[in-house]
């Protein structure tokens, strides 16, 4: 009997500490039926679409017989007796569905959640402010790829604790407040792609803990603002496709962090900062497409972590009376309409890192030099310029050319037999070249139009035979 009494006990005991194991994993009752209802909602409106294929991408784990915290798409983090949600990932949940905004009211009733993505799911309507007020304990906030329309919420810039905001690729207009000044703990501010207009505030220069910032495809305007050059750990700046005005800010070499730096497609104006060969980070140089002037400064090639440099579409000049020797690996490399004459420079021909090569709307003279032919680039763009001569063979033996730009220029005689099928875009027009079009019949030609979308522009000024080879 002792023995029977004692097991009694043991039992006891262990059901006590199963109901207290279980308890621990029990989501609360308000975030379970909250995130219930959301699913529901979105059930209700697949059926009604008569969906044939039901994809309930994680949904169809969150259901009344289990807790919510073993649900795919849910994190909790556990505090006391229960545990809270703190992460809901619902990225491309429901992009077919077309949803407005109202539809985040459950989820904004989850007053804990840290993070919440939902991005590419094609919500419509204004991003809805007093909703998104109440999660004070958000560090994450993906809404990218959604169709958010009018201005941000002064709410949002209330969220002290976020780190992480992307709201890019939607409709979102209006400007961006000084409120922004307000998120001190921010990394990442991404918005491009959006229809934002007016100056960036100077309190942006308050997010000292900034590493990226992205602020592209917009219609932001005025000057760059000073206060930038505080965000001393930013490491990508991205501006570009802007109407951004006035002199790039002289002491930008002061961001020692950059990696990358796109400033193109603006209306900047003056020189390129000396400051900027202090930047020893810096991989990306974007300033094509402004009205900069002034000489190419050759230490931009001392920049050993150089991999993209584009400084075309400018007023910029290129020192042709030196010769430089480069420090840096170029991948790409853009000095279009640079007043680049002469052969095109033999130091490129020591830049065996390099995949994209625009050197259009020069005055470059001479052949299509040998090295060049063979070093394997994708894109080549020499179009607007007074070579001359044939084209060697072995440029239409890369595995890897898929651009190659040479209207306007001065060569002559046929053409090499193409023995690639990696060209996608062809344009030879306004040369003098002669004979038959070897390996393109007009078979080829559909195909790859189908498949490649490529574009053969050889008509203007080639003389060529009734017979295609």
């Amino acid at each position: 009997m002792a023995n029977l009494s004692l097991l009694s006990k043991s039992i006891f005991i262990f059901f006590i500490l199963s109901l207290s194991l279980n308890d621990s994993f029990s989501c609360l009752h308000d975030q379970r039926e909250a995130l219930l209802e959301f699913k529901d909602l979105l059930v209700r409106d697949l059926i009604r679409d008569n969906s044939t294929e039901l994809f309930l991408g994680g949904l169809e784990t969150w259901n009344s017989s289990s807790e919510c915290c073993q649900w795919i798409l849910v994190q909790c983090n556990s505090r006391s007796s229960s545990q809270e949600v703190t992460g809901l990932n619902l990225s491309s949940l429901f992009p077919l569905l077309g949803k407005t905004s109202t539809v985040l009211a459950l989820i904004f009733r989850i007053k804990t959640l840290m993070s919440l993505d939902i991005s590419y799911n094609s919500i419509q309507g204004e991003i809805p402010g007093t909703g998104l007020g109440n999660l004070t304990e958000l560090v994450y906030l993906d809404m990218r790829g959604n169709s958010f329309n009018g201005s941000i919420p002064m709410q949002l810039f209330h969220l002290s604790n976020l780190e992480f905001l992307d709201l890019s690729d939607n409709m979102i207009e209006g400007s961006l407040p000084s409120d922004v000044g307000g998120l001190k703990n921010l990394k990442q501010l991404s918005l491009e792609a959006n229809v934002i207009h007016g100056e960036i505030p100077e309190e942006i220069g308050n997010l000292t803990e900034l590493r990226k910032l992205s602020l592209p495809h917009n219609q932001i305007s005025g000057r760059i603002p000073l206060s930038i050059l505080q965000l001393r750990k930013l490491e990508l700046l991205q501006l570009q496709n802007n109407t951004f005005s006035n002199e790039i800010p002289p002491y930008i070499g002061n961001l020692v962090n950059i990696t990358t730096l796109d400033l193109s497609k603006n209306y900047l104006t003056g020189e390129i900062p000396s400051s900027i060969q202090k930047l020893g980070k810096l991989e990306t140089l974007q300033l094509e497409n402004n009205m900069l002037s002034g000489e190419i400064p050759t230490w931009l090639f001392d920049l050993k972590e150089m991999k993209k440099l584009h400084l075309g579409g400018n007023r910029l000049a290129w020192n042709n009376n030196i010769t430089i020797t480069p420090k840096c690996k170029l991948s790409s490399l853009s000095l279009r309409s640079c007043s680049v004459r002469g052969q095109i420079p033999r130091w490129l021909s020591n830049q065996t890192d390099l995949i994209f090569l625009d050197l259009s709307k020069n005055d470059i003279e001479g052949d299509f030099p040998q090295w060049l032919a063979e070093r394997n680039l994708g894109t080549i763009i020499l179009s607007d310029n007074k070579l001359t001569g044939s084209l060697p063979p072995q440029l239409f033996q890369s595995r890897n050319l898929s651009v190659l730009a040479l209207s306007r220029n001065n060569f002559t005689g046929k053409l090499p037999e193409i023995n690639t099928s990696s060209i996608m875009i062809l344009m030879l027009s306004e040369n003098n070249f002669s004979g038959p079009v070897q390996n393109l019949s007009p078979i080829s030609i559909g195909y790859y139009c189908w498949t490649c979308q490529i574009i053969a522009s050889l008509a203007v000024n080639f003389q060529y035979s009734e017979k295609i080879a």
